[in-house]
């Protein structure tokens, strides 16, 4: 047995939270006026997709951390595609994109592709959180292979995914 005290890594990391998500808990029965999202117990659930068991009588009105984003138009993670082989396969492409962004909302309401846009040769995905961005990358890897690569701000609030793949 070493005499050396253990290291842990993760203690040398900053952490920084979402500014859109507050650290209290909002009442229960907290509803999103825009998207529908209820508030209960601490997570929000997708409109009508909350359990049974919970109250679906919204209580309080508000805007849910993800709709404040897509009013801000803070991204919290950006996807950017390129390579010839998109164009000649983006109905496939753009079927996965939305089968995991549906995906991603039914499981956590606050997981959604804020815009789609094409920007020369390449299309541009700004997600609400960096998990969705990191997703669909993995994703299109996964299905099509091509280069995959992650790269986040000095401050961890911003994910860039880069996915390409030449024909």
């Amino acid at each position: 047995m070493s005499d050396k005290p253990r290291v842990h890594i993760r203690d040398h990391i900053e952490s920084f939270g979402d500014p859109y998500i507050s650290p209290e808990h909002l009442p229960d029965n907290t509803i999103c006026k825009h998207c529908g999202a209820l508030y209960v117990s601490g997570r929000w659930y997708a409109k009508g997709l909350a359990p049974e068991r919970i109250s679906h009588t919204p209580e309080h009105v508000t805007l849910c951390p993800a709709c404040r984003k897509l009013r801000d138009r803070v991204p919290g993670g950006v996807l950017k595609i390129s390579g010839n082989f998109i164009w000649n396969h983006r109905e496939e492409i753009l079927n996965l994109i939305r089968n995991e962004s549906n995906d991603a909302l039914s499981d956590n309401p606050l997981e959604r592709v804020m815009s789609m846009e094409t920007e020369g040769d390449e299309v541009l995905i700004s997600t609400t959180n960096e998990k969705l961005a990191q997703k669909i990358g993995r994703a299109l890897h996964r299905a099509y292979d091509g280069h995959l690569e992650y790269k986040w701000s000095q401050d961890n609030r911003l994910a860039r995914v880069y996915w390409s793949r030449e024909e």
